[in-house]
């Protein structure tokens, strides 16, 4: 008899040995069914189940391999970004980037048909000695060449009756599914001088617009307007402490089917949030739907965002790290279930520490979900009191416990419990690789977990930490 090693199928080969070991397999089952019946005269029932049993399994190696992810993608120093080959975790092609795309990964997106962008904040100052300007570019790799977007925000004074006031453009390129396209942000600040010289707070107003073009930047097709209520006095004298406006999130940087778009004002302690909208694609037109409450900071979604799941993030500022709770939360048919309470969770109050989850990913089918959790402090920091804490060497001592098991990924099924079922020290979410595995980076290398903690295999890719990964 051929034993077929457990769940090593869809990781360890490719997907035409799978297919010839299942048709060698097939083939001794009949033959050995067939000897059978001639000779020991074993019943018809028999067979048939072992063609059953044999079918079962040739349908869950095509399924395993229907649900792997095309392309593995990872950040090399210096600056090297590498598609690996998902049966052998072996390279398959390099390319070679600028070092400000390692130096933070964060601001790359990466959809499943290998298209890259690169647009960090404006503004942004670069450690590798690159000029700041770098940061007001786009950096594109459509598949086959990369082309840069000069995108800084400009400054156009505008002419006529309204002098006294200019423009600022801030903009956002996102990249689709299909890979036909880009999907561009942008809000528009027109700013009014004050005119009375006893009261010197200028005001603001808004626009955003959201439009969609080909690779190149051409062939606008517009999406939608979003316009303010009129002009917004600047109380503080800094508009973006007391005047509203949006920001866009899609998954991964990548439109699908759906994108969010939240109204906020980013303050000057911490952040308030007025209204999210949903926007989701039915053929080429895009409906409008408003979600039950605003989303703070969005991780994941299901198909058409029909399922989210966002953070609440901890509420402190001014170098204070716990002075509110941290919470997961899942969105779905106007219903919040709560999925990570870090005050239940760690019971954390009297000490500036908190503990949070990084990221999110649904699982294929959606009915189960990995997060990472971590923490603010280090095994070796120091950990004071919060602002109203009270010692307590019993917390304390817990506390310690848990972030030097830090970080960890948890696998939950919402709508079933929200408890993990699974918890993986030291470790942190890179994706899914269908609906039994996971890939985590663990003591700074890739490797296979499924979905009873049992690791199924450990790669030689090294990488720093998971923002390094991408799993399309």
């Amino acid at each position: 008899m051929t034993v077929l090693p457990e769940g090593d199928l869809a990781v360890d080969r490719s997907g035409g040995e799978a297919k010839k070991s299942m048709n060698r397999i097939f083939h001794q089952c009949f033959h050995l069914s067939l000897w059978n019946r001639i000779i020991t005269r074993v019943s018809l029932s028999l067979v048939m189940r072992l063609w059953i049993q044999t079918l079962a399994a040739v349908l869950m190696v095509s399924a395993a391999q229907a649900q792997s992810p095309k392309q593995l993608w990872v950040f090399q120093e210096p600056d090297q970004m590498v598609e690996y080959d998902m049966t052998t975790f072996t390279p398959r092609r390099m390319l070679t980037v600028s070092r400000r795309l390692l130096a933070h990964p964060q601001y790359l997106s990466i959809n499943s048909m290998g298209q890259m962008a690169f647009l960090p904040p404006h503004g942004m100052h670069w450690a590798s000695g690159e000029m700041a300007s770098a940061g007001d570019r786009l950096w594109f790799w459509d598949g086959h060449q990369t082309r840069e977007w000069k995108l800084e925000g400009m400054k156009e004074p505008v002419v006529g009756a309204a002098k006294h006031t200019d423009t600022t453009t801030s903009r956002q390129c996102f990249l689709s599914v299909s890979a036909d396209s880009l999907f561009w942000f942008e809000n528009k600040f027109e700013f009014k001088k004050a005119q009375d010289p006893l009261d010197p707070k200028p005001s603001v107003r808004t626009t955003t617009r959201i439009w969609r073009t080909d690779l190149v930047g051409g062939r606008p097709e517009p999406i939608t307007n979003l316009s303010s209520n009129g002009w917004c006095r600047c109380e503080t004298g800094a508009c973006s402490e007391t005047c509203p406006e949006w920001y866009f999130w899609t998954p991964d940087g990548v439109v699908g089917d759906f994108f969010m778009v939240t109204r906020f004002i980013p303050g000057q302690l911490g952040s308030s949030y007025h209204e999210s909208l949903l926007y989701q694609r039915s053929g080429r037109t895009w409906r409008i739907k408003k979600l039950p409450q605003p989303i703070e900071r969005p991780l994941t979604a299901s198909e058409k965002g029909k399922v989210l799941v966002a953070a609440i993030p901890d509420g402190g500022c001014c170098a204070w790290d716990n002075e509110s709770n941290d919470q997961t939360l899942l969105f779905q048919n106007g219903k919040v279930l709560v999925l990570y309470d870090e005050f239940d969770r760690f019971n954390n109050r009297n000490y500036d520490v908190s503990f949070y989850t990084a990221n999110a990913h649904f699982a294929p089918g959606n009915k189960m979900l990995a997060y990472t959790v971590v923490s603010t402090s280090r095994t070796d920091s120091q950990i004071r009191l919060s602002s109203e804490g009270k010692e307590n060497t019993e917390e304390l001592a817990r506390l310690r416990k848990a972030i030097a098991e830090l970080p960890a990924v948890e696998l939950v099924q919402p709508g079933i419990r929200t408890r993990p079922l699974i918890s993986i020290l030291h470790a942190e979410l890179v994706g899914w690789l269908n609906d039994r595995e996971i890939l985590v980076v663990q003591d700074r290398r890739l490797a296979v977990y499924d979905i009873q903690g049992v690791k199924r295999r450990e790669t030689t890719i090294l990488v720093r930490t998971a923002a390094d990964a991408f799993l399309r």
